[in-house]
């Protein structure tokens, strides 16, 4: 049976389940003019918090890349996290549903990675000032969750239903699964970020910023 998290609530992984998938999903305004897309990202942190080569920031314009099915991926540089196909929309059915799955196999993952962080933020154009999309926020995102599954059995591990007011907030960290010794233990997160994705990289990835 799956466990329901709370904001900060921890639970543990199973030794021998090391194949998971991490599924965010999400409702927008599909009637929401101009329309707006949620990306999913991820960052692979090291001792220091930090990612510790820029291919572990993994996200939709990663340059570190893996073809899987005819389906190009991004990948961490020790392939051990695979993100989510991104389509610029995410809802193919005009319901405004948003959904990504990203797979991650712990085996894979580098001696030198202590967390996998799992955010999503609101797209906009940093560069232009007049980008209409600045003024979305999560307080116009409905039934934001994140999942953890068993990637073999498809089977829910826990869930994290983020119910707090994010209304002037354009990025959240989502959860995420981090290292204690030879154990891996994943903490629902639910931090919000007023401007999306860069406040969130110059926290875990200043050095490449």
């Amino acid at each position: 049976m799956a466990i329901n998290l709370i904001k900060g609530q921890r639970v543990e992984i199973e030794p021998n389940l090391s194949l998971l998938v991490v599924e965010m999903g999400w409702k927008v305004n599909p009637n929401a003019d101009p329309p707006y897309d949620l990306d999913a990202s991820t960052f692979l942190l090291g001792n220091s918090g930090q990612i510790e080569n820029e291919a572990d920031f993994v996200f939709y314009g990663s340059t570190n890349i893996i073809v899987i099915n005819g389906e190009t991926r991004p990948c961490s540089l020790d392939k051990s996290v695979i993100g989510s196909i991104d389509d610029l929309g995410d809802d193919d059915d005009d319901k405004g549903e948003g959904n990504e799955e990203i797979e991650v196999d712990l085996t894979k993952t580098s001696d030198s990675v202590k967390e996998i962080l799992f955010t999503v933020s609101i797209y906009w154009d940093p560069t232009n000032i007049n980008d209409p999309r600045r003024k979305y926020n999560f307080g116009q995102v409905r039934d934001a969750f994140i999942q953890i599954k068993n990637a073999v059995t498809g089977d829910v591990i826990c869930r994290y239903d983020l119910d707090e007011d994010f209304s002037t907030d354009k990025g959240v960290e989502f959860g995420r699964l981090y290292r204690r010794g030879s154990e891996w233990k994943f903490q629902a997160v639910g931090e919000a970020h007023a401007d999306g994705l860069e406040p969130i990289c110059r926290k875990y990835a200043s050095k490449f910023m």
